[in-house]
């Protein structure tokens, strides 16, 4: 049976990985307020905004990779996707990946291909970090759910 101090003790392991995270750097304000929107009801509002935006940055990612592979870059394009990776970003917070898009988005403005795969490679690199990081945070969450659930 769930135990109110487990749940209490997994809590508090979940907003110390928050925090770690804010300190980094990986995560901004507006992914901590956004933990606000967790209700009793909505319980799972986090796991559903984290796993959404992870596999919506999969499939940005897959675009701007095969923009970047043509021999004629569609700059306009691929700036569009740049653009909608960083709208996405900024709203979940994601402050690393989103500092390394805003570089991505001036390559493209300057039509630099060599600038926009390095700016590519960067802001796939921090998004793995992040995703990692985004990984634990799923699993502390779903713990959390499920010892609630017991109760």
């Amino acid at each position: 049976m769930a135990n109110i101090n487990n749940i209490a003790a997994l809590k508090l392991q979940l907003y110390n990985h928050i925090r770690s995270m804010h300190d980094e750097g990986v995560v901004n304000q507006q992914f901590l307020q956004l933990q606000v929107l967790r209700q009793p009801f909505r319980c799972d509002i986090i796991l559903r905004l984290v796993t959404t935006y992870c596999n919506s940055c999969k499939d940005l990612f897959s675009s701007l990779s095969l923009q970047l592979d043509q021999e004629r870059v569609n700059y306009e394009r691929l700036n569009d996707l740049a653009l909608d990776f960083y709208a996405r970003t900024s709203s979940i917070g994601a402050e690393g990946v989103r500092r390394a898009c805003a570089s991505l988005i001036e390559a493209c403005e300057r039509k630099d291909k060599n600038g926009c795969s390095l700016a590519l490679y960067w802001t796939k690199n921090r998004f793995s970090y992040l995703r990692g990081r985004f990984e634990t945070l799923v699993k502390m969450e779903r713990n959390i759910i499920y010892l609630e659930n017991m109760l």
